[in-house]
């Protein structure tokens, strides 16, 4: 089977929430091409969304890296391919332009998806460093700013943080997960008022996401905790 279609069958797998077998198929094709951006980036997005982003990190980061390698031997086999004049060959070369251009003008996920591991990683320097990248490639994305919103937070620069967070709620106001960050943000300074105030926003958005359902959760458990030390306090 061409890997085209392989990497299609990932595809299905992946929106299917088959990820094991996702992460085996294309592990078993890394080893047959091990210098195939669409193999190697695809891995690592997987990695990610499984919820090991450690391992995620260097197949994204080679992707970066080989990016632009990769497709300038594409555009040379596009060239090649010019030679015949046939009307298949025709359709071809222009299919293969169309795939070119929507490839050039992803490049930027792969900054992305490697910031987003690195951050889950607790790698904040790196991690800004490839979302930064990303945010110059493609601006004004809501998750991006998102992402380097919360990074910010989590790096104490909460004043810079929140407010990326609000560019990103102001971009894409249904992006639950801005909400959850910039009520999180709140959540550990124990302003608890201003945590419910945005994480409430995020449940009522999207209240089937068990991300959102588990800060709420640790928000309830902080604000009992504060509150059965404030009433022990009172009675020593």
């Amino acid at each position: 089977m061409p890997i085209r279609d392989q990497l299609q069958q990932i595809e299905i797998m992946m929106n299917e929430g088959q990820l094991d077998e996702a992460i085996e198929t294309l592990e078993e094709l890394s080893q047959n091409h091990p210098d195939n951006y669409h193999v190697i980036s695809l891995l690592g997005e997987c990695y990610l969304i499984s919820g090991e982003p450690e391992k995620a990190i260097k197949p994204l980061r080679w992707a970066t890296k080989t990016f632009h390698e990769y497709f300038k031997k594409f555009k040379k086999k596009a060239q090649e391919s010019q030679r015949n004049d046939s009307d298949e060959k025709s359709l071809i070369r222009k299919l293969k332009k169309q795939q070119e251009r929507r490839d050039e003008n992803n490049v930027w996920v792969d900054h992305y998806l490697l910031g987003c591991a690195f951050g889950r990683c607790m790698q904040f320097r790196p991690a800004i460093r490839h979302l930064n990248i990303a945010d110059k490639m493609n601006p004004k994305n809501a998750e991006i700013i998102r992402n380097i919103g919360w990074i910010r937070c989590m790096q104490e620069k909460q004043e810079n943080g929140r407010q990326l967070l609000k560019e990103a709620i102001n971009l894409d106001p249904e992006n639950a997960l801005a909400y959850n960050d910039l009520g999180a943000s709140y959540m550990f300074e124990e302003n608890f008022e201003e945590a419910q105030k945005w994480i409430k926003k995020a449940q009522d958005l999207d209240p089937d996401d068990d991300f959102i359902q588990t800060t709420a959760d640790k928000l309830e458990e902080l604000m009992a905790h504060h509150l059965l030390t404030k009433k022990t306090a009172k009675h020593t």
